[in-house]
């Protein structure tokens, strides 16, 4: 039986779509290998309806960059690939081109924590044509998937703490996945903001909580709900949160109380998965005042489950006022439910240093090699300004070094805006990547990872934040850019109608 590999160790350049590999060839087989351009991923739409996007999968990425070579076995199976009639899919002289190649690519990223709007550059990828397209496909793969379940996971984050206390949330996706095992899940959920996971593979991995209690199925392996919840709880006397809704929710309750007693054991807390969330959270509250007087019943906590999400997480915290203190997220978070495509998109932006543009209506996209220029005020982000990248003196020592005019992107009429030399700013892409080398190395904690997103939530307005109906937030072009790109746009017309 073959072994699955772990593609990040490996660094296979076959982490790509087979149209990368046609492309090279005759990019090669034509004389064109080693022209240069410069290639931008970017979003064209936030997803779930919100505001923004929260940034994953710098680091990942970079491991499989670092690895990136082309063994022995990749160029094997190149050589036995075949045409319809039989001959060979890739000439042998573009297989000796391949072997024994290096990256020669220099990247500058957006690192991850990092929060991101739409069009602009998230990656700003340079070098010889080839290597520039063979890193499309894994750069979005882990770009798109983690940044979805990163911001999914901040909404829920979000929406547990609506009426102003902090609820952990858990994430409990593991069987619901669709990755085996689970583990990019897991990492973009934990930088999102979760506190811990069922994932124990994971958790042992990446270094963060597992969390876990029951399931129905040990419930159900007992005669009665009782002797299952007092076995549990002698067998985990540390972990005694119990799952109430096997059959009867209000029995379980009344049955969870009873084991604490008959055990001797604090009742750590009592679990819902099913049924009206609000009112039998409300139920087991009411149960346990009579308690009150029980010092194995004195902090008990309210865990929700059940296909959770921001929304529903909203209606109970804000709406129904649940009195619920952990919340445990699955289906809806690990999958990115309701929007289970980012669509981040790797479009050609220069071509032996020439600018280059795609105009199509609504896709037009913004020519040449770019970084974006945050803006800071009071410590809140006040908008972004797509630059050119090679003017790197827009910013001198965090501040911006002069005056800009910048051209709103999301406004039908170009709406100007301006912004003073002297206002406190930042590049957002950072160098990565130079001439195939890494230099500068990513951060992997992911406790770190999660703080910085926290961070920079925190200088987002709430007003971008709002489940639905967010206000959006300014993205523009600086004016330089911006009649560059008005320019080329008419001359296209022009030389279009001649």
């Amino acid at each position: 039986m073959n072994t699955r590999p772990n593609i990040l160790e490996t660094g296979t350049p076959l982490f790509c779509d087979l149209y990368h590999l046609t492309m090279a060839q005759a990019w090669f087989l034509d004389g064109k290998a080693n022209e240069t351009k410069t290639s931008e991923a970017f979003f064209r739409k936030c997803p779930f309806g919100g505001g923004y996007l929260l940034s994953a999968g710098v680091a990942e990425f970079a491991q499989w960059l670092e690895n990136w070579h082309f063994s022995k076995e990749d160029i094997e199976y190149l050589r036995g690939e075949k045409n319809a009639d039989g001959s060979p899919r890739f000439d042998e002289k573009f297989l000796k081109f391949l072997e024994g190649q290096k990256l020669q690519l220099s990247i500058n990223a957006v690192p991850e924590g990092e929060i991101v709007f739409p069009n602009e550059p998230i990656y700003s990828v340079t070098g010889p044509t080839w290597q520039v397209d063979l890193v499309e496909a894994a750069l979005l793969n882990i770009f798109n998937s983690q940044s979805l379940i990163a911001t999914k996971t901040a909404r829920m984050v979000h929406a547990a703490s609506m009426d102003g206390r902090y609820r952990p949330l858990l994430e409990f996706g593991l069987r619901r996945g669709q990755e085996l095992g689970g583990f990019s899940a897991t990492r973009a959920a934990f930088i999102g903001g979760a506190c811990g996971t069922s994932n124990t593979a994971a958790a042992k991995y990446y270094g963060i909580p597992d969390s876990g209690t029951m399931a129905h199925s040990f419930v159900m392996s007992y005669e009665k709900e009782v002797d299952a919840f007092k076995a549990f709880m002698c067998a985990n006397p540390q972990n005694t949160t119990l799952l109430v809704d096997t059959y009867d929710t209000r029995e379980g309750i009344y049955h969870a109380i009873q084991a604490a007693k008959e055990t001797g054991l604090p009742l750590m807390g009592m679990r819902v998965d099913s049924g009206d969330l609000a009112y039998w959270a409300n139920e087991a509250r009411r149960i346990l005042a009579k308690e009150k007087d029980n010092p194995l019943l004195q902090d008990v906590k309210l865990v929700a489950s059940n296909d959770l999400d921001e929304y529903l997480i909203e209606n109970l915290i804000v709406v129904q006022k649940a009195p619920y203190d952990i919340l445990a997220a699955g289906t809806k978070l690990v999958t990115a439910y309701d929007t289970p495509a980012l669509g981040g998109v790797f479009k050609t932006k220069q071509y032996m240093g020439k600018p280059k543009i795609k105009i199509a209506e609504g896709k037009t996209t913004i020519p040449g090699a770019t970084n974006v220029i945050r803006i800071v005020r009071d410590d809140k982000f006040e908008g972004d300004i797509i630059a050119k990248a090679e003017e790197t003196e827009l910013i001198k020592n965090g501040t911006l070094g002069k005056n800009i005019t910048s051209y709103t992107l999301n406004s039908l009429d170009a709406t100007r805006v301006a912004f003073k030399a002297g206002e406190k700013a930042y590049f957002l892409l950072q160098p990565l990547m130079k001439d195939g080398k890494l230099i500068t190395q990513p951060e992997t904690n992911l406790y770190k990872l999660q703080q910085k997103a926290k961070a920079n939530l925190s200088r987002l307005d709430e007003s971008y934040k709002r489940l639905a109906n967010p206000h959006l937030y300014g993205v523009g072009l600086e004016s330089g850019l911006y009649a560059q790109r008005q320019e080329i746009i008419l001359s296209a017309a022009v030389n279009g109608r001649n």
